[in-house]
């Protein structure tokens, strides 16, 4: 489920920003990079303690571009310059056991995608419909209680409308706009 939530999100990303891509080369990149995320957390997956390798999982654009992100673009035919055109510039997702979190902007806020302890997908996320809405609520949740990770020191500073109102954050207006309503 975490890595289904992970790579349906990015997929989702891709086409709110760029309506005009076939849905079916989306779901091929969904898929290919659910394979691969499979396949590079086979022995880096620890549901007794979620956070060890945590950094491993991390999915990260910045400066660079995400191996695995890339290497699913180009088997769809998505370069990296189009990758970076369709999301955002500044990424971070940790996708670990019961809990899937990401962060757009250096400082923005952390919003959980997936809650394992809840076996579902956080109440503000529809999948697919394009109806995703980010949670507002930044309290820790239990198992980052118990397994505090890199990513609780980000936890309960909300930098997003600063971050959404930075002109060199291209597109993000309209996600914030969108996700918000």
């Amino acid at each position: 489920m975490e890595i289904e939530s992970a790579s349906t999100f990015l997929a989702n990303l891709l086409r709110l920003e760029n309506r005009h891509i076939k849905i079916a080369r989306v779901e091929m990149f969904r898929r290919t990079l659910e394979d691969l995320l499979r396949h590079h957390y086979q022995h880096h997956w620890f549901p007794e303690k979620p956070c060890k390798g945590s950094g491993y999982r991390c999915l990260r654009i910045n400066h660079k571009m995400d191996p695995l992100i890339a290497k699913a673009g180009d088997v769809c035919g998505f370069n990296e310059a189009d990758l970076r055109k369709l999301l955002p510039n500044e990424l971070t997702m940790w996708i670990d056991p019961l809990e899937v979190s990401y962060r757009i902007g250096e400082n923005g806020s952390i919003c959980v995608l997936y809650d394992g302890t809840k076996n579902q997908f956080s109440p503000d996320v529809t999948r697919y419909n394009n109806q995703y809405s980010p949670s507002t609520d930044h309290q820790y949740s239990p198992i980052s209680m118990r397994y505090p990770g890199c990513k609780e020191s980000a936890r309960g500073t909300n930098y997003w409308d600063s971050f959404v109102s930075d002109s060199r954050n291209r597109g993000m207006e309209q996600f914030a706009a969108y996700v918000s309503g």
